[in-house]
This record gives C-alpha cells, structure tokens and sequence, in this order.
C-alpha cells in the first residue's frame, strides 16, 4: 500500500496555474501498447504494465521500449479490456506520463475488485479515452494521487469502491476531470471523488447512482478545494455533494450541493438515459441524456469553458460540443459529458463501405480492395481554409484494416497514410489520384470530393487497392468480421506504407476517427486468369 501521509507545500498552488502548465507540457517518446495481456512478456509484445514500468524507469521492460524522462506517452494499438496483476504506480518525479486510449473501441483497465488501479505518487498524469473499473482500495479505488499533478478527460468510472473515494482519491495533490462520468462507484465518503487538502477541478462530468455516507459524488474535506462546473449530480440518497463550489451551470438533483443560480438544486428533469451506461459511440461509455432533459442546451456557449477556460469542443465521445442543427452550430452547450445531438467526428455514408479480400496460393500476391464515402464532421472551424487535417484530399487520411471488431481489434492489421494525393480540378470538381510501391506491394488509391453535408468540413469518396500482400502476415488471413479504421492525421508521418514498412495504428491517430464494422466482406481466392490457347479437334456443329 503506497504511503498516503507525505505532506508537501503543493496544497498551496493556485489551481489554475497547474491547469495551464499541464496544457502546454510538450511530448516525447511514445511507448506502444500492443497486447492486452497482463504482467510483463517478452518481446515482441508491450504490457500496459510494462510501459508504465520503462516510463517510470526509462529502462527496457519486457517488449517495451524505455522511457525517455521526458513527458513519455502511453498509446494502444488494440482494442478491449486489460485485467492488470498489479496496480499501475507512476512515481517517475521528472516527466509527466501521458497515457491515450484510442479515440475509438475503447481500453477498459479492470481490478477485478481485488487492486488499486493506478497509484500516482510524487508524479503528473495525463490519461485519456479509458475505463476504469471494478478497482478496490482504502483510498481511489481507481486512482489514488499523492502529491502529484492529475488531468483526467474523456474517461469513465464504474463500479469502483473505496473508504474515501471510490473512484477517485487525492491527498496534498492538484487534479482536474474534464468529460468524465462516474456512476456505480461507491465509498464511504465521495462515491465519486475524496478530496483531502487536494485543489479538484470539475467540468462537464456526469455523476449517477453513486452511493457514499457523505457526498456520494464529491466529497472534498475543505470547502473551496473542489470546484465544479456544467457538471450533473445525480446519484441518489439525498446527499449527492459535502463540501463542492459552485463554479456555475451545475444541476443537482437534490438539495445537497447547495448551488445557487445559474445552476440548479432538485432538478426533476434531468431524465438521464435509464438504461444508464451505454455505448453511445466514442472510445467509452457514456450517460445519454433523454429529450426534455433540463441539461440539454443549459450552458451558454461563453460558460462552455473547461478547468482551463479554454473552451470545450467536444464532448465524451469525442463528438462536436455544442451540437449542430441542421448545420447551424448552438449557441448553448449541455451540461455533463454527453452533448445531445452531437455528431461522430468521422462517419461512413450509409451502405457505402464495399470490401474484397481476393488471396492467391502464390506468394505476396494477394490483394485488398475497398471503396466508401466518409465524411468528416471535424471541429467547429474545420480549417479547410487554413489547409487544415479536416481536408482529407490535401491533408492526407489514415485506413486501417483489422479483422476483428472495433470493440475489441488485435494488434496487427494492414495500415495504411494515404498521402500525398496529385490533386486534379475538372469543371470545378475535386479528385485525387495515389500511387506508391514497396517491394511487392502496391498502394492504389482514387478520392472524389463530393458536395460538403450542411455542418460538415467535406465529404470523400475513397476507392482503394493493396496488391502484392500477405494478407494471412497482416492477421487479415480469416473470413471475417472486420474492422475499418479512418483517421485524419497529424503530426511527422512522412511515409506512405502498409504494416510491413512498420506503420502502426498509433502512427496514423489523429484529433477525429472513426472505426466501423464490416460484416459484408466478399473473401475468396482469386479467380485464375483464363486461358487464351486454341482448343483443336472440336467439331463444330452446325444448325440445320
């Protein structure tokens, strides 16, 4: 058990001067999860586990590479749930760890109601597009933070417990939670989050049936330490908050929290998704909110501001904040995690995706072929204008093939940067045209752009061939399902390639995704060529 009575001087920190260090602390080496195996294993697969361990060591562990001391990130190129053997303790004192779930499928960190998930000691923490559950502790089931720095965005909390804090605990620590929900998790004091002598900053997060004796959703020991804001309360037992500041915009639906206007006390309609946790779309679970819901459109775009008071454009899942309608953009946003009505950042045109696996029994010879119209929803400004990565002709886009699902993708998968395209204008209308070779395979490739949806930064049509594979090496070498996987892409790729020139999935992340299942999938060998020789001694019958 990590020792929870150091004390320092970090208390004494404004809050707001952590939010903006953690904001522009710049990245370094990028540590790849591959596997979701537990403990530590050899090369060639990288735990969780063992990541966190060359982050915190910069040393080799396992498959994975070291740390470099220098603001290491955590990625994951699979998909599902990962039953550690042991808590996760981060206690590198000189870097922050940053640690991305995929902005799609999801990575679940499960304790099987037996350990602390991640124990920060002395550390900053970053994590992102997680979910933990079923951790157990005396303090954060989930995570505990001592004398550390923690940002916590796009994660959910469930059916976690602890005596203070059943998801979240921090002692002499700074900690930040930005679209978040917490629900089912329990404690006897914060349900949610316990904050002692911690400075806690909430925004947008959506508490639910969490239970506590005291603040079944937030309890923080000192008034003024916890502030929150466009945040829902809504466990039950009449005690939803001890000790939370009202930062604006809150809704309770008790009494408890004591807001005072604009937020709100015993809201009766915040009508949350009865069915509670759901796969709303995005890389986790999330609370959808009913229509009627007094949540919906609650904030006034100016509030609509995160613990930064950058503002918020997104929501949980990763979808537009604030929602568009008919593609006129709100000028309110909602409070909590799920913004109503809110779009994907990518999404396929419906029945638009085709897909053909063709093998042959020569070697490097098989092909994949696939076509469909994406379109991307991107950010309120999509910055086509600026030459921005929302312009998937000029920009480039990332495809990936797994077979498997987008719930749960294996590691290895045909990976595709398509860029750059030779841009051509014919009567005012846009394609481009691709080509590239690797040894025996070819990249072929054909984009269309079509009339931009209203609300929306483009439209595409992509027709794609991969010859000269070894689609059995790619792990494609089955009948099905599969999963696609289209990115917009930034940051310092400079290749274009397939799997085998080493792309990874993590390569081809960008800020909007989207990972669709395929259930059609044509899959066969290819038909030989014919032959053309000349068939001699057949009589030619003649008709009478």
């Amino acid at each position: 058990m990590a020792d929870r009575n150091r004390r320092t001087t970090m208390a004494a920190i404004a809050l707001p001067v952590l939010l903006i260090a953690m904001a522009g602390l710049a990245r370094a080496n990028t540590i790849v999860v591959n596997t979701l195996d537990s403990g530590s294993q050899p090369f060639p697969l990288c735990t969780l586990e063992d990541a966190v361990a060359a982050a915190n060591t910069q040393t080799i562990q396992g498959g994975c590479p070291q740390g470099t001391g220098n603001d290491d990130t955590i990625e994951f190129i699979v998909t599902g749930t990962i039953l550690p053997d042991n808590t996760l303790t981060i206690d590198n004192t000189s870097e922050t760890l940053f640690i991305e779930g995929p902005p799609f499928g999801g990575i679940t960190i499960d304790g099987q109601n037996t350990i602390e998930l991640v124990d920060a000691e002395g550390t900053d923490l970053e994590a992102q597009n997680l979910t933990f559950t079923h951790g157990s502790s005396d303090f954060g089931g989930a995570i505990f933070a001592g004398d550390s720095l923690i940002g916590i965005e796009d994660c959910t909390f469930v059916n976690n417990g602890a005596l203070g804090g059943g998801a979240f605990a921090g002692d002499y620590s700074l900690a930040f939670f930005l679209n978040d929900t917490f629900t089912g998790n329990s404690a006897e004091l914060g349900g949610g989050i316990f904050d002692e002598d911690s400075l806690v900053g909430v925004s947008n997060c959506t508490f639910a049936a969490n239970l506590a004796g005291g603040g079944a959703d937030i309890a923080s020991e000192t008034l003024g330490e916890t502030e929150a804001n466009s945040t829902i309360f809504a466990s039950t037992g009449g005690n939803n908050c001890d000790g939370v500041t009202d930062d604006g915009y809150n809704i309770s639906n008790d009494n408890s929290c004591g807001f005072t206007p604009p937020s709100v006390n015993n809201s009766a309609t915040l009508d949350l998704d009865p069915m509670g946790l759901q796969n709303n779309g995005g890389p986790t679970q999330t609370i959808a909110l009913e229509s009627g819901s007094q949540a919906i459109d609650f904030v006034p775009l100016a509030s609509c501001l995160g613990p930064f008071g950058a503002p918020v454009t997104d929501d949980q899942r990763l979808f537009n904040r604030p929602d568009s309608d008919g593609g006129v953009p709100e000028s309110f946003c909602d409070a909590g995690a799920y913004e109503s009505g809110a779009v994907a950042p990518i999404v396929l045109a419906p029945n638009s995706e085709r897909l053909q696996i063709a093998r042959s029994g020569a070697a490097n010879s098989d092909n994949v072929n696939t076509a469909f119209t994406f379109i991307y929803n991107g950010d309120p400004d999509c910055d086509i204008s600026t030459g921005g990565d929302e312009d998937a002709l000029n920009s480039g886009v990332g495809v990936a093939l797994f077979e498997g699902s987008c719930a749960n993708l294996p590691p290895s998968g045909l990976v595709l940067y398509l860029d750059p395209f030779q841009v051509h204008t014919v009567n005012h209308e846009q394609y481009g045209t691709l080509f590239q070779s690797f040894g025996p395979e070819t990249v072929s490739a054909r984009m269309v752009a079509l009339p931009t949806p209203a609300g929306a930064c483009g439209a595409w049509t992509l027709n794609l061939e991969v010859a000269g594979l070894d689609t059995p090496a790619l792990g494609l070498g089955g009948n099905g399902p599969f999963a696609l996987v289209v990115t917009d892409v930034y940051g310092d790729v400079e290749e274009v390639g397939v799997a085998t020139q080493a792309l990874t999935l993590a390569d081809i992340y960008g800020d909007a995704a989207g990972c669709f299942d395929i259930t059609n999938a044509i899959v066969g060998n290819q038909i030989p060529t014919p032959s053309h020789s000349v068939r001699r001694g057949v009589r030619r019958q003649t008709r009478r």
